[in-house]
């Protein structure tokens, strides 16, 4: 796939339980009219992206859309498989996940959200999905476009999440490498944070002692009355992240 031109969204259809039972289908695909993969990515009910397959996966079926090769959309299109009955089962976390997903796979590829394609939409009149979208697919497509608008800032939660699994990464050997090269450089990045906090208090004790010899004000009153604003203003503590253990 050299030359993918958007993402092609879907829903599995199938069982209402579980967390991705359609995964064994999407990697194994059925012979002969789905030969596998059948999809490149999968997403699960709780929000987890799988990789189905790299490369050809058979998705798109025949179909049209501006800018993409009549019923030759496999090579061009990114297909997603997102889990759900095709009656409007979507989970809080899939709701987040699949236009937050598609975002990131649109950003990196250079392409706007009205490449976001529905399979309803590449092949209408035959397919429905992913159906049962909030505000259907424009509303979909108006998620997407705000996460690429708004270059989707991670949230405190985000990032100590992503902390977390890193940590735990430390006990994959086939991983530990990157896991630790990636907590050393957070480290570093807050070791020269608190090295720049250093210097702020310092030049701050020193505008105070500066300050109240000009104006006959103690300098410790000072020092006391800014400190005590700083940490007014500071925000609440998270809890800290995990260890990597467990």
């Amino acid at each position: 796939m050299s030359d993918v031109r958007g993402v092609l969204l879907h829903h599995t259809g199938g069982s209402g339980a579980g967390n991705f039972p359609a995964l064994n289908y999407l990697i194994q695909g059925e012979l002969p009219a789905k030969p596998p993969p059948v999809a490149n990515l999968g997403l699960a009910r709780d929000g987890t992206w799988y990789t189905i397959g790299a490369g050809l996966a058979s998705h798109a079926g025949r179909g049209k859309w501006p800018g993409i090769p009549t019923d030759n959309g496999n090579p061009h299109l990114i297909g997603v498989e997102a889990q759900s009955t095709g009656k409007g089962d979507w989970t809080p976390e899939q709701l987040e996940s699949y236009p937050r997903g598609v975002a990131a796979l649109l950003r990196h590829l250079g392409l706007p959200a009205d490449r976001a394609i529905a399979h309803k939409e590449w092949r209408p009149g035959d397919k429905i999905d992913p159906a049962g979208w909030p505000g259907d697919i424009n509303g979909f497509r108006d998620t997407v476009r705000a996460y690429l608008e708004d270059d989707m800032p991670l949230s405190d939660q985000d990032i100590y999440r992503i902390w977390d699994f890193k940590a735990h990464e430390l006990n994959n050997p086939a991983a530990v490498h990157s896991a630790a090269v990636w907590l050393v450089g957070a480290n570093m990045g807050a070791w020269q944070a608190e090295k720049q906090l250093v210097g702020l208090r310092t030049a701050v004790e020193k505008l105070a002692e500066a300050v109240g010899s000009a104006q006959g004000v103690n300098p410790d009153d000072l020092k006391k009355a800014i400190s005590d604003a700083i940490a007014e203003a500071a925000p609440p503590a998270l809890a800290a992240p995990g260890n990597g253990e467990g």
